[in-house]
């Protein structure tokens, strides 16, 4: 082989071949830059057209109302008719409603309505209107109750519904208004009602609508731009056999991923650029509106603010195409690629979705959380809201996860491993068949804690809750690890991690427990401020009221069973088959995702997804399953009985610094 081309040619001349390759398809380069671009002003025309078009159409439908008001007096009768009338184009019809009337009680039902009150109804409306309105007698005050009566199905008749809802409202109104002048006089303090006024310019309402949808459309056109030139760069070329025949080449293969993640960047950009310049454009000439806002004279734009906003998402877009090459990058086909894109985006909207809730502020945990941190901070710079320290935050630490996704993704081009093909991926495949396994008993288990856990839960919460332990998960273990102990051909004590440990790391363990209380105790009071538990969770009883079991049933039940159970099914034998065929890391980020879905409660999500990878850390560093159980334990415990007040004492967090030194000490040997 010749002398290798350096970094910056070989990136260089990978980018122009890219660019030449993604221009040369002019269809598919019409459908990513110029179709969007034109359809957003079309489809916000089309959508207020449409909207103008039903709404005269509606208006201007003749409908018809039927009313027996025998039992009001004269003139309210005359009054509510006359209002009737003026909601034209309209017919008013007097008539009987005698076998409606002659249900009496029946009428009390309000929204719900009977069989008899059903067909009583159908006997008035198909020939005399579309609409009934009807005033029932009561005997007492006031001396009678308005009901409607129409079919919700039809147009016309939710036209005839809303025409008489006005009517009504009107005549309502009156009638309180002149009813509080018999009895009280004018009323002294019919002034002190407030007039409201929105004291924000259009300028300040521009900037908030906008800081709400901006960051999702933003993630939607960054992925539907950037994928046309990911797909082709990476995946289409794997597929096609040429990017075999580039990595043979005397370039370096970060030269190769250098000018291909530009392109896809590049791509991306412009992409985004076009499509939000289209949007803005549209709403400021009024051609439509975001949903829930009204602008009259379009939406008023500021420069300065959507600049610093755009130089504020920057990092989040390197990161999304990034991530966006490595996905296109590991699927061998075109197709399996387009199929990933799915779920990518979806997992990339859901740490975007924060930005729509007002109340929820960015801090300095939310500005280093990936898409989340520039969401807000895109929101906050587009209403206004200055936060140079946190912003300075925000972009050094996005940045450092775009850093850590570029670097990933340079790794991703092995020469030999893309030349050795399926072979290898096939090989791959037959050595992690315990971790898929693992994978899929775990999916297995939390969706039996959701289904069978969740229905004995609800006939009694506490007891409930062990049965689901003693009689769910672990059977669930013992066949997951005789599954694993038979394909590793050892016993089943060692498939589920069932190892004497150093007593060292089972104290260390102990006096964990407390600091991680303290800790998961200011997380979830961290997590109020991002996604507030609702008043009805936290008042939430184990026992009900005079049936308090005592304090050793309680620990034993909700402390000890946890422990046991919980832990022989994650830990031990779902952990030992994913640590068979994964690394490390990769095994605690499912131990994670696991131990934090199956306490069926996002708003726990937090502390108990972190004690998960907690508890898979101590019990790979111990190679043993005893360690965590103690934790769990321990943790449990004093959480169910707040002992020496650890929960809410600092102090005690302290005991971590010893247990965290304790397992320094060497685990013992596999064997027993």
């Amino acid at each position: 082989m010749g002398r290798s081309i350096s970094f910056r040619t070989g990136a260089w001349a990978v980018l122009v071949t890219e660019f030449r390759g993604l221009l040369r398809d002019r269809r598919a380069l019409f459908s990513a830059f110029v179709l969007p671009t034109l359809l957003y002003p079309l489809l916000f025309l089309g959508n207020s057209w449409l909207e103008r078009v039903s709404q005269e159409t509606l208006s201007s439908r003749h409908v018809r109302v039927a009313h027996d008001l025998s039992a009001m007096p004269p003139d309210q009768a005359a009054r509510l008719i006359e209002l009737l009338r003026q909601e034209t184009p309209v017919d008013v019809q007097a008539v009987r409603a005698e076998a409606l009337l002659a249900l009496g009680e029946n009428l009390d039902t309000g929204a719900t309505v009977t069989t008899e009150e059903r067909a009583a109804v159908s006997k008035v409306l198909p020939e005399t209107g579309d609409l009934l309105v009807l005033a029932r007698p009561l005997s007492g005050v006031p001396r009678y109750a308005l009901r409607t009566y129409f079919d919700g199905q039809t147009d016309v008749g939710n036209e005839a519904e809303r025409r008489a809802r006005h009517a009504l409202s009107t005549f309502e109104a009156e009638t309180s208004a002149t009813r509080l002048v018999q009895v009280l006089g004018q009323d002294p303090a019919r002034g002190l009602a407030a007039n409201p006024i929105d004291v924000a310019d259009e300028r300040e309402k521009s900037g908030a609508t906008l800081g709400r949808y901006l960051p999702l459309i933003a993630i939607f056109v960054l992925l539907a731009g950037a994928s046309y030139a990911a797909l082709s760069g990476f995946a289409g070329e794997r597929e096609g056999g040429t990017l075999e025949t580039l990595l043979v080449q005397p370039i370096h293969a970060r030269s190769v991923v250098a000018g291909k993640f530009a392109a896809v960047l590049a791509t991306a950009l412009v992409t985004l650029a076009l499509n939000a310049g289209s949007v803005l454009v549209s709403l400021k000439f009024g051609l439509g509106n975001l949903p829930g806002a009204r602008f009259e004279n379009g939406l008023v734009l500021d420069g300065g603010r959507l600049l610093g906003a755009s130089i504020l998402y920057l990092p989040a877009t390197v990161f999304l195409c990034a991530v966006l090459c490595l996905v296109c990058g590991r699927a061998r086909t075109f197709r399996e690629g387009q199929q990933l894109l799915l779920p990518l985006l979806l997992l990339s909207v859901l740490p975007a979705l924060p930005a729509t809730q007002p109340e929820i502020r960015l801090d300095a945990l939310l500005a280093a959380v990936p898409l989340c941190g520039p969401s807000l901070a895109l929101r906050d710079a587009l209403r206004g809201e200055v936060a140079l320290g946190l912003w300075a935050w925000m972009f050094v630490a996005q940045s450092l996860w775009a850093a850590l996704a570029l670097s990933r993704l340079s790794r991703l081009l092995d020469a030999e491993r893309i030349l050795q093909g399926a072979e290898n991926e096939a090989e791959q495949d037959a050595r992690s068949v315990q971790s898929r396994l693992a994978t899929r008993w775990a999916i297995v288990g939390v969706f039996a804690v959701y289904l069978v856990g969740a229905t004995l839960q609800k006939i009694d919460l506490v007891w409930g809750l062990a049965a689901t332990l003693w009689l769910v998960l672990l059977p669930m273990a013992l066949l997951a690890a005789r599954g694993t102990a038979r394909r590793a051909r050892e016993s089943m004590r060692e498939a589920l991690w069932l190892r004497l440990p150093n007593p060292a790391h089972a104290l260390g363990a102990a006096l964990c427990a407390p600091g991680f209380l303290w800790v998961a105790r200011r997380l979830l009071e961290w997590q109020q401020n991002v996604l507030p538990m609702p008043s009805s969770f936290e008042k939430v009883e184990l026992f009900p009221a005079g049936a308090e079991p005592g304090q050793w049933t309680m620990i034993l039940l909700v402390a000890l069973s946890p422990a046991i159970c919980e832990e022989m099914f994650f830990r031990g034998a779902v952990l030992s088959g994913l640590r068979r065929d994964l690394p490390a890391w990769k095994t605690v980020v499912l131990q994670v995702l696991f131990f934090g879905a199956v306490h069926l409660s996002i708003y726990r999500f937090l502390p108990t997804g972190l004690l998960g990878g907690v508890l898979a850390i101590v019990t790979l560093r111990s190679r043993s399953l005893v360690p965590a159980m103690v934790l769990h334990g321990a943790y449990n415990a004093l959480g169910v009985t707040n002992a020496f007040g650890v929960a809410e004492d600092p102090r005690y967090a302290w005991l971590c610094v010893p247990g965290i030194l304790f397992f320094a000490w060497p685990s013992r040997k596999p064997s027993v």
